[in-house]
């Protein structure tokens, strides 16, 4: 297979992902996209009628609460064979349209707090996004991610004619052969290499992380800080294992609140504490945070969807 049908074939998997949503509307996209070449549509055909693009593309892992994609609606599989046939047509009477189209809409995959999920791409790179993560697929440069907001682990197959890059805001990650971790919030990034190597900002001022390496910047323009990390824990939120090497107690109430699916204010002082060690996920909300406060030095009030964390009378340190 060509590069240039491998892309196809990657830009009609991902609108048959956008399709399966029930409210998807942009039906006007979508047929301007069969319009440009005839190609897209029988490479649309081609993955209805094998029904491979779901475990190719989307997949969802069962830890925590899984969102799987959803059956098409009846009425949205009828419109899609009426939009087809008309762009069938059109494709018949026009001839032809670019090889390659540029302007398929980019495809948003979001979790809900809680949940874990797994993306798994055609060519053999995967991605676990944990919960209140949002990332963007361009169906025609799937191996450019964007990561909007939370958190995400990357198992990327290396490929140096198609570099993967992974843009955190204006910050750039390209892949050299890796399995990493990348954490957006708020303002600040945080990178972890479990193996291989990621290019923090290629170019003349970039910073090779290898395994074991973690960076850290709290904004854009800030100065990145390097440390060192346990690469077998690196992305262990997975398997249910928060793991810390003196850590700001509001890190760890930030990295809980993806886990747990709730908000979690770190008060009182509290955010400025620090924590070596594991925390386990297994478990109820209640339960997980019954076992977290006696290690972290706090106590947990529940409030509303939301809880508190403060320090215990002799939990200050």
């Amino acid at each position: 297979m060509s590069a240039q049908q491998s892309d196809i074939g990657e830009a009609a998997r991902l609108w048959a992902i956008r399709i399966q949503d029930p409210a998807f509307a942009d039906w006007d996209g979508f047929t301007a996209w069969l319009e440009r070449d005839p190609a897209h549509l029988a490479a649309y055909e081609a993955a209805l009628e094998a029904d491979e693009w779901a475990t190719d593309l989307f997949a969802s892992e069962p830890q925590a609460p899984p969102l799987s994609a959803p059956a098409p609606a009846p009425r949205q599989r009828r419109n899609w064979f009426a939009v087809a046939g008309m762009a069938a047509a059109a494709v018949a009477v026009a001839g032809g349209w670019a090889v390659l189209d540029r302007d398929s809409p980019a495809v948003n995959i979001l979790t809900a707090p809680g949940e874990h999920r797994t993306i798994n791409l055609a060519d053999g790179s995967s991605m676990m996004l944990n919960g209140g993560t949002r990332i963007t697929i361009d169906p025609d440069t799937p191996r450019q991610i964007a990561l909007a907001q939370g958190e995400a682990l990357f198992q990327v197959k290396h490929d140096a004619d198609k570099p993967f890059v992974v843009t955190v805001g204006k910050t750039r990650l390209l892949d050299a052969g890796t399995v990493f971790n990348v954490v957006r919030d708020g303002k600040a990034v945080d990178v972890a290499v479990a193996e291989g190597a990621v290019i923090y900002e290629p170019g003349p001022n970039q910073i090779r992380l290898a395994a074991g390496d973690e960076l850290f910047r709290a904004h854009p323009g800030a100065t990145p800080v390097l440390r060192r990390a346990n690469p077998q824990a690196i992305g262990g939120w997975r398997t249910g294992q928060l793991q810390y090497n003196d850590a700001s107690l509001d890190r760890v109430a930030r990295d809980l609140a993806r886990n747990i699916g709730h908000p979690i204010e770190a008060s009182g002082g509290a955010e400025r504490m620090r924590f070596t060690g594991t925390l386990m996920l297994q478990g109820s909300p209640d339960q997980i945070l019954a076992r977290a406060g006696p290690l972290l030095g706090v106590s947990f009030a529940p409030k509303g969807e939301t809880w508190t964390m403060t320090p215990d009378d002799d939990g200050r340190r």
